[in-house]
């Protein structure tokens, strides 16, 4: 018997993202386990709740030294030791140091996690924090500071932030302190902020992979010995945006200008959230999207043009990023400020459609590996959310229009009240920009 007709072709079932099993250690560490039959390499991610305003003023950039240095040797493990061990589990540690928290992250095939685990607590609870290795990294920090400001990118992102939030917030320097105040810390204040602030009342356990044995059994022999709440509760600022400020960094001969053109944003607990990133995706996400297709394909003005969101636990830094040849900066900025004009050319249902179509249909991937998932979750809870959230966020994608999603990006870029850092060569930029308009304040 003949088919002439194909089978129709059903539209797929909506990805939802794990839900976590969840438990609290006597000491208080929260534990969320996502069990994923098949992930074979597990990835833990250990949230600790310890906001940068909690850092002294005078020794900015602490919180990121104790980091540095917790893999240096433990009481149980002095020295290099510490690392054998961890090399010897095939296992993997990093972290980060946020405005908001600090993460660690440990990955490690399955059977070895029982004793990968008992090692990332001991980096926590009793790292050495020896004198010479807090030297050494305060020296590389140093270091990394001047090739920070002398990559002109990094220097944009870094005079934005300085830009948008106004000083009296943490938020608005670098995460990992200044030369002033990095110079300043010592080994002593490295143990103190340890002592004082690595503590489980608060800190968050996620564990991913395909468990051979019960996960929270393995968290608590791992972690039951660490103990301590914070002695005050934990204070997250809540920045605010400043007045707008133009700012035009000098590289002397430099043949082109990093730019960052925006102003302060929104977090993810924001309604407006997924119009945003819908917005934000359409207007300067990929190739196709305006600023892309006019400024890198029509004009040949650069490689490529970002709308870039970057939400902290409150507020978040929204603007346009680029790099362009020196000589066409002025009409670059020019024609950006016309694209980001969305009360002249709004944005069109097919551009939100194809934008949704991009974020819910890439999803799937971004969380497909255990590492994925933690990273996700991790990132969640330092931003005081729940591993939800992933699926409220698809789930309001479907409700976000043309209207919204301009409406949006109107309200929080309106072009009398930009920001604008550029990193160039001042001496060419200085009197065009003057001449375009721009109130340049030359650094």
């Amino acid at each position: 018997m003949r088919h002439d007709r194909r089978p129709a072709v059903k539209r797929p079932g909506r990805w939802l993202f794990p839900q976590p099993a969840r438990a609290y250690l006597g000491n208080g560490l929260q534990v969320m386990a996502f069990h994923r039959p098949g992930q074979y390499v597990a990835a833990v991610g250990l949230v600790l709740d310890i906001p940068l305003n909690l850092e002294p003023a005078r020794t900015e950039g602490v919180a990121n030294l104790v980091h540095q240095c917790l893999d240096e040797g433990t009481a149980g493990h002095l020295g290099a030791s510490f690392t054998e061990a961890l090399e010897d589990t095939g296992a993997v540690l990093s972290g980060v140091v946020g405005h908001a928290a600090t993460e660690l992250h440990l990955e490690v095939p399955v059977p070895h996690l029982a004793d990968a685990l008992a090692l990332l607590a001991e980096a926590v609870v009793e790292p050495a924090l020896a004198e010479p290795d807090v030297e050494r990294h305060r020296a590389l920090r140093l270091a990394q500071l001047d090739q920070l400001m002398a990559n002109s990118a990094q220097r944009a992102a870094i005079e934005f932030r300085r830009a948008v939030i106004p000083g009296r917030f943490r938020e608005a320097r670098m995460a990992g302190g200044n030369r002033e105040t990095v110079a300043a810390v010592t080994a002593g204040d490295v143990a103190g902020f340890h002592a004082r602030h690595y503590l489980p009342g608060g800190a968050t356990l996620v564990m991913c992979g395909d468990f051979a044995r019960d996960p929270f059994a393995l968290a608590d022999a791992a972690f039951a010995g660490w103990t301590g709440y914070p002695t005050a509760e934990i204070d997250h600022q809540v920045p605010r945006g400043r007045r707008p400020h133009c700012r035009l960094v000098h590289r002397p001969g430099a043949v082109q200008a990093d730019i960052r053109l925006g102003g302060f944003g929104i977090d993810r607990s924001d309604p407006r959230w997924a119009d945003l990133q819908v917005a934000s995706h359409a207007l300067g996400g990929g190739i196709g999207s305006r600023l892309n297709r006019v400024l890198r394909e029509e004009k040949g003005y650069t490689y490529g043009v970002h709308l870039v969101d970057h939400p902290m636990h409150d507020g978040g830094l929204l603007a346009v990023q680029a790099s362009f040849r020196t000589e066409v900066v002025v009409d670059a900025l020019a024609t950006t400020t016309d694209l980001l004009d969305l009360t002249r050319a709004p944005l069109t249902e097919t551009e939100v459609a194809e934008a949704v179509g991009f974020l819910q249909g890439s999803t799937p991937m971004r969380y497909s590996t255990a590492r994925g998932v933690t990273d996700r979750v991790t990132s969640l809870v330092a931003a005081g959310l729940s591993a939800e959230f992933v699926n409220s966020f698809a789930a309001s994608l479907d409700h976000v229009t043309a209207v919204s999603a301009t409406t949006t990006l109107v309200d929080l870029l309106p072009l009398d009240r930009l920001t604008l850092v550029v990193v160039g060569d001042a001496d060419a930029l200085e009197q065009p920009m003057r001449e375009a308009g721009w109130d340049v304040e030359r650094r």
